[in-house]
């Protein structure tokens, strides 16, 4: 009793010290505010509870202690629900993924879809032992990372799944560590497959088992959650964690983050994580003290490689466990899960058949788990024969890395006897083949009805779950889901080579599947789906709501509607026959009535995406290369998924899908007589395709290292290609010899093109140098240097006389190809450049960047800030970020004049109405007069001390207006170059500056949001024009000098009345706009009749009209179909 109580009393202390840390506790929003209340409400009334029970401890009898116990455990579980529930409010923007949890079927009994099972007892003892002595070393010299990696079905996933279990659940009360989080990947689960939600997911985890990392994590950024890996980490995990360090004095437990099959995780994305956490985790040990990693992943020879150069990691091969232990553990499973066995040949055959692996021991177990005794000795029988009899070369564990030949064995056998009543080709064989690629190929696991709905109709369920039945080894139902085991069956299925006949062709099933889904789609849409009675009931005030859907929205529709965009993306690699009259009937007749469902399935959020699916379609990753046909008429790109595709060039229809390549595509050419297509891979190979069939004609190998460009040379007879391996190879077109390597660049070549004539080669490299090869002795002839950064782009002009070079350092530099001397260095580009051609003419360079732009290169060499024509529209005046103003003939587009004289850029220009003069504003902070004929300077006019932003000449020529960043108007006389007036009142900037017609008023405009009107002969202010929400960019007065137009940052373009007496008109509406939620109401106010979104409204201003940024719509809603009648919008 003397311990009962004295429990009693210590969590009533901790209890009251929690009561009083949640008094200071500040809420951020109203909603956690109430969260914070109802916590303390509760814990109040609990504690009541359990001081009463204290003191009346003494006084009760022993034979009460059953009730007294019961009490105290319902008081704990009350305050634990209270607990629960107020840390994940406060964590809900972190949107963790509830499946990744190894605790998941644990908690959920009524959605139990993932079955996950710990080590069977007397199994994985050494590695086990291993990853806990590991976990509990809290010395600082153990690794905080345990890399556990082997091949499929090495049983990673139950290791890691038993370690978490043994951390959760610890019954040792000298553990020093405990589970902090966990993310179990799952191909099968969209939420359980993205890297995206692996940080996330751990960090609340982390959150809801360490208070003070949680106190901290509150006041970091959630927007990180949709950042990459890396700033996720720093955000989400290292910043909180390393503030929520407690006193040094102090021993915390530390945490076990546990990661498992990353392999799963969608393309590269499990590989890209795991180099980022193991870096980042590298970088940051001393701010991750306390947290240790157990991660486990397919091997990835790449990053093992990688990781071997870092600090602090352990690295365990499943592979490297020896073969006598292996053998015992799988003899102690097989002895546990068929002890009828115990004694016979079988067994003894089994384990050495299973060589290991666990994946192969697990399927045997579950296909006999539903046979009988005699039927389970056939099948052990015919499955040793089969072994026996396969050839022994080929009887390699899956650790070698050679054919997965063991489990093929295993798995067809399965599938023969599932299969046994049907032959290859017969519509029965078929039909079984369709369900099961279905089963592994759907954007989620779904139920055997919807499959059998999707591909054919509601007859075909029965069939689709007697072959579930059939092949229970490998697949199961749980909850109305098909799941599979282990993705080791659906690597065989998705195999040619190893499943024969089986064979699940993805990029056709998938084209399948997206024509079902639009199939279903078009069957199945309507208006008014969910027959709700009237348009003015709001789905929130709608009780009946649910329901509706459920009934009106089957399963099979609600697939089809969700996951259309994924099986459209996944058969992008094939020829889409067909497919194009789907998309199209979709998007022209059906797409209002799908976002209407999605609508209602409360996926109205995804709609933007999956559209993006369909104007994207095609590559499914980054196009890096692109080039014409010598016609025109064809247009061949190269992508990172690692295919080229030829396009029509006119209907922009997809021709072909040339695959090959096993890594990203980074160059493309056509040869010149436009009949073969070459390609430059990161696979270190040149592939040469017929650009007629799309069949590949040869593979260039000889490159050590990835191909970053290829050219094909005039005649067509050769082809150069540049690589990382910094060399420039030159191969034989007809016989795929190499012809020459010139050697010379110490970085990385990134681009190669051959001379018009074909005698020569350009290269550009990352050791920011231009080389010029003999194409014909492979001799080194010009090394032009002269960029600052790596060179990513070459180019020869039409003569051979120039070539041109675009860099990482934003500049595109002309260089002499005869001598190598450096002609022009142009700039303008704000970021790298990443191409660079010659116009055919020779006379015009284009140029890209990741700026964004695409620069033609023939005047200024940077930005052009401004721009004016003259009065009678022969020609155009512009300024530059170059200093330099420049005069354009209209009619030829040729320059006229350069006029220089600036020290910073020309943010404005201006003509005099006589044309003979021209006005420049600068950065320098000066305003410059010139003669347009001669282009001589006549004047410059100092006054300003900031930059000159804005320039104009009054009607009669004989004064200059000028605004400033230095927040003031400045009026000059012309003739004399003297300061007449300085304007004061703007307090900001002054962006923009214009003469009324008439030349006796001035108008302004500025950062501080107004439009201000002057008067010139005075000085004086006379209006200021306030309306506009943001900084006010452009003023002009109208012809007829009533009004000033002005247009701003707020997307709006105002005009404004300048008569003295203007008083502004107000147009009544019977109708009401609620102007903070966007709803127009009846007149009585009690219905909602339409939903303009609040920032497309009209800003109230003293203006006289309002130019938003998009068209205005006047909608009549007196013949319009609202309420009951709504139906009778739409007939189809």
């Amino acid at each position: 009793m003397d311990t009962i109580k004295r429990r009693l009393n210590s969590t009533r202390a901790q209890l009251e010290t929690l009561e009083r840390e949640l008094g200071g506790w500040t809420p951020k929003t109203a909603q956690e505010g109430q969260c914070i209340n109802w916590f303390k409400i509760t814990l109040k009334e609990e504690l009541d509870k359990l001081i009463r029970l204290s003191e009346e401890w003494l006084v009760r009898k022993v034979a009460d202690y059953e009730q007294e116990k019961r009490c105290i455990v319902e008081i704990f579980e009350r305050i634990n629900e209270a607990r629960v529930q107020f840390e994940k409010l406060l964590l809900k923007d972190l949107t963790p993924s509830r499946i990744a949890d190894h605790k998941y079927h644990l908690e959920s009994e009524e959605e139990r879809h993932v079955r996950r099972q710990v080590c069977t007892p007397g199994t994985r003892v050494r590695i086990l032992d291993d990853i806990v002595t590991w976990a509990k070393n809290t010395s600082p010299e153990s690794p905080n990372v345990y890399w556990l990696f082997g091949q499929a079905g090495s049983g990673k996933s139950t290791i890691a799944y038993s370690v978490a279990r043994r951390f959760e659940f610890a019954d040792d009360p000298n553990d020093t560590i405990i589970l902090g989080g966990n993310f179990f990947c799952s191909r099968q689960f969209e939420e359980a497959r993205l890297s995206k939600c692996i940080i996330r997911t751990v960090v609340y985890h982390l959150a809801l088992k360490c208070r003070a990392f949680a106190d901290q994590l509150r006041d970091a950024d959630f927007e990180t959650v949709n950042q990459n890996v890396c700033a996720q980490l720093e955000g989400l995990l290292i910043a909180p964690w390393q503030a929520s360090k407690p006193h040094p004095l102090n021993t915390p437990p530390q945490y076990l983050i546990v990661i498992d099959a990353l392999d799963e995780i969608n393309g590269t994305g499990g590989s890209e994580f795991l180099r980022d956490l193991l870096e980042v985790i590298d970088k940051n040990e001393n701010r991750l003290q306390g947290l240790k990693f157990l991660v486990t992943s397919r091997p990835d020879p790449n990053l093992v490689r990688h990781v071997n150069s870092l600090k602090l990691k352990h690295l365990y091969r499943l592979e490297q466990v020896p073969p006598a232990e292996a053998q015992y553990d799988i003899r102690t499973y097989l002895m546990a899960e068929l002890p009828h066995f115990a004694e016979g040949e079988e067994i003894k055959n089994l384990i050495v058949l299973t060589d290991g692996l666990f994946i192969y021991a697990a399927t045997i177990v579950k296909y006999l788990a539903r046979r009988g005794r005699s039927e389970q000795k056939s099948f052990l029988t015919t499955l040793l024969a089969s072994s026996n009899s396969s050839n022994s070369s080929n009887l390699q564990s899956l650790s070698t890395g050679m054919p997965f030949t063991l489990l093929d064995t295993l798995y067809s056998q399965i599938l023969n006897e599932a299969f046994r009543d049907f032959s290859p080709k017969e519509d029965g064989w078929e039909d079984r083949c369709s369900i099961m690629h279905t089963f592994l190929c759907t954007a989620e696991r779904t139920s055997t009805s919807v499959v059998a709905n999707l591909l054919f109709t509601s007859d075909y369920t029965d069939v689709a779950e007697r072959l579930l039945s059939d092949l229970h080894a490998v697949l199961y139902c749980e909850h109305g889901r098909v799941l599979a085991y282990h993705k080791s069956f659906s690597d065989f299925i998705f195999n040619q080579e190893r499943s024969g006949n089986f064979w699940c062709n993805q990029a056709m099933h998938h084209r399948l599947l997206a024509d079902a889904c639009f199939r279903c789609m078009q069957d199945g849409l309507c208006f008014n789906i969910a027959k709700i009675p009237s348009s003015f009931v709001m789905d929130v005030d709608n009780p009946m709501l649910a329901d509706a859907v459920k009934e009106n929205i089957p399963p099979v529709l609600s697939y089809s509607s969700r996951n259309w965009s994924y099986h459209l993306s996944a058969a992008a690699l094939i020829i889409p026959d067909g497919l194009h009259d789907s998309i199209s009937d979709f998007l022209q007749l059906r797409a209002l009535f799908w976002i209407e469902a999605m609508n209602l399935l409360r996926l109205r959020g995804h709609c933007g995406l999956m559209l993006r699916t369909v104007h994207d379609w095609g590559h499914t990753d980054l196009v890096t290369s692109v080039a014409f046909s010598p016609d025109g008429k064809q247009i061949v790109s190269g992508s990172y998924d690692k295919s080229v595709r030829v396009w029509d060039a006119l209907m922009g229809n997809k021709l072909k899908v040339l695959n090959g390549h096993t890594d990203w595509v980074t160059s493309v050419a056509f040869l010149p007589d436009g009949k073969q297509i070459v390609s430059g891979s990161y696979n270190k190979s040149v592939q040469v395709w017929d650009a007629s069939t799309g069949n590949k004609l040869k593979v260039l190998k000889g490159h050590t290292d990835s191909v970053t460009s290829v050219a094909f040379s005039p005649d067509g007879k050769q082809i150069a290609s540049g690589s990382y391996d910094k060399l420039v190879q030159v191969w034989d077109v007809l016989t795929g010899d190499k012809l020459k390597v010139l050697k010379g660049h110490t970085g990385w070549v990134a681009s190669v093109a051959f001379l018009p004539d074909g005698k020569q080669i350009v290269s550009g490299s990352y050791d920011k140098s231009v080389r010029v090869w003999d194409a014909l002795t492979g001799d080194e002839l010009k090394v032009l240097k002269g960029h600052t950064n790596l060179v990513r782009s070459v180019a020869f002009s039409s003569d051979g006389k120039q070539i041109v070079s675009g860099s990482n350092d934003g500049s595109v530099r002309v260089w002499d190809a005869l001598t190598g001397n450096e002609l022009k260095v142009l700039k303008g580009h704000t970021n790298l450049v990443r191409s660079v051609a010659f116009s055919p003419d020779g006379k015009q360079i284009v140029s890209g960047s990741r700026d964004k732009s695409l620069k033609v290169l023939m005047g200024h060499t940077e930005s052009v800030s401004s721009v004016a024509f003259l009065p009678d529209g022969k020609q155009i005046v512009s300024g530059s970020d170059d200093k330099s103003v420049w005069v354009w003939d209209v009619s030829t587009g040729n320059k006229s004049k350069v006029l220089k004289g600036h020290t910073y850029s020309v943010r404005s220009v201006a003509f005099s109405p006589d044309g003979k003069q021209i006005v420049s504003g600068s950065c320098d902070k000066s305003v410059w007069v010139w003669d347009s004929l001669t282009g001589n300077e006549l004047k410059v006019l100092k006054g300003h001390t900031e930059l000159v932003s804005s320039v104009a000449f009054s009607p009669d020529g004989k004064q200059i207006v000028s605004g400033s960043h230095d927040k003031s108007v400045r009026v000059w006389d012309v003739l004399m170059g003297d300061e007449l007036k300085v304007l004061k009142g703007h307090t900001d900037s002054v962006t923009s500056v214009a003469f009324s017609p008439d030349g006796k008023q001035i108008v302004s405009g500025s950062y501080d949001k107004s439009v201000r009107v002057w008067d010139v002969s005075t000085g004086n202010e006379m209006k200021v024009l306030k309306g506009h929400t943001d900084l006010v960019r452009s003023v002009a007065f109208l012809p007829d000098g009533k009004q000033i137009a002005s247009g701003s940052d707020d997307n709006f373009v105002s005009v404004w009345n300048f008569a003295s007496q203007y008083i502004r008109e107000t147009i009544s509406n019977s109708n009401y706009i609620e102007k903070y939620t966007g709803w127009l109401l009846s007149p009585d106010g009690q219905h909602r009749l339409m939903f303009v979104a609040p920032e497309l409204l009209l800003p109230d201003a003293s203006n006289i009209l309002t130019i938003p940024r998009t068209a205005c719509s006047y909608v009549d809603l007196a013949r319009s179909a609202l309420g009951p009648q709504w139906n009778q919008c739409y007939h189809l």
